[in-house]
């Protein structure tokens, strides 16, 4: 049976770092209470862009250290997966793909996602491959929540960090390669105002109703969405694979903050050597997440290893696969 592989992984994170406790101590809070808050998300600094610079930009720095290790010419797919596309229309995988200097005759479209984007992606690219339409696929995430946040909305600008990401995926093994196993999904779109940015799309375009325009996000829902979808949506895959907790070397979660993920760790009683908790220099970067933790610990995630990739916010939607070397 053919297979498909992630041959390399590379992210992009602006330079500017906004860091958490001055954002805090400007919302009136003391060291003790930015001590609290800190500790409990485990997010000290976030990556933030500039004025000028948006999703297509950061897209654009990240597929361009992918575009290092392979003949461009080779590429004959560009998904690009956003939550915060620079455009409505024209297709953002267009114009990614011109200013990458990619061929013409590829596929290229966008996916709007969230947090559960870069599993719901990989399992579009696996398809594509296995279906004979592609051989290399570019895979990029991109998002700059920043510029959906207000300045004074200090609970959710403290979770939320810029970035990019890339990911080649292809129907040949390279070296360090990681094969794709299966998928399970799970979309629930009754709590979809639960993380909403209401005022971005035709239906309030031409609205008089002011305001919409940044994120709206309902922090106790997603987190009793989290605690109940997760834990159930990983033992469902497992049970569909014939598989156990202890076969799952590695469980790579959405960095959503570390008192969701914590919680989630201790449901599903994931020792601490099995579990990624990275988001303190970078936040919760939605699709970003999952592959910017796969990049930093590519040499810890080592042959033979299974790891399981989970992500799981708006939509709401929740994605579960099996990567392994």
């Amino acid at each position: 049976m053919q297979e498909v592989f992630i041959n390399k992984v590379e992210y992009f994170l602006p330079a500017k770092e906004e860091l958490n406790s001055q954002i805090l101590k400007k919302a009136g809070k003391n060291k003790s209470d930015i001590k609290k808050w800190t500790d409990k998300i485990g997010i000290k600094s976030r990556r933030i862009v500039n004025k000028n610079v948006f999703s297509n930009d950061l897209a654009l720095a990240s597929a361009r250290k992918i575009l290092k290790n392979i003949d461009k010419d080779k590429i004959d797919y560009l998904l690009f997966c956003t939550n915060t596309p620079d455009y409505i229309l024209p297709t953002n995988a267009c114009i990614l793909q011109d200013k990458l200097g990619l061929k013409q005759n590829i596929g290229a479209l966008d996916i709007i996602l969230a947090c559960s984007g870069y599993v719901y992606t990989l399992g579009v690219a696996k398809s594509l491959i296995l279906s004979g339409q592609a051989k290399n696929i570019l895979l990029i995430t991109s998002d700059v929540y920043s510029k959906f946040i207000k300045k004074k909305d200090y609970k959710n600008r403290i979770l939320f960090g810029d970035g990019s990401t890339s990911t080649l995926i292809s129907k040949d093994r390279d070296i360090n390669s990681f094969k794709i196993g299966n998928f399970t999904y799970g979309t629930d779109g009754s709590g979809h105002k639960n993380a909403i940015i209401d005022n971005f799309g035709s239906r309030h375009w031409l609205s008089k109703k002011k305001g919409g325009e940044t994120l709206d996000l309902n922090g106790p829902e997603i987190y009793k969405f989290a605690l109940q979808r997760v834990p159930e949506a990983i033992n469902e895959f497992l049970k569909k694979n014939n598989l156990s907790m202890d076969d799952i070397d590695y469980f790579v979660l959405h960095q959503a903050n570390e008192f969701i993920n914590k919680s989630i760790q201790r449901l599903l009683k994931i020792p601490n050597q099995k579990i990624f908790n990275q988001m303190q220099s970078t936040g919760n970067t939605s699709s970003s997440s999952i592959p910017i933790v796969l990049s930093n610990n590519s040499s810890k995630l080592s042959k033979g290893k299974n790891i399981l990739l989970a992500g799981f916010g708006g939509g709401l939607s929740w994605g579960v696969c099996l990567i392994n070397k």
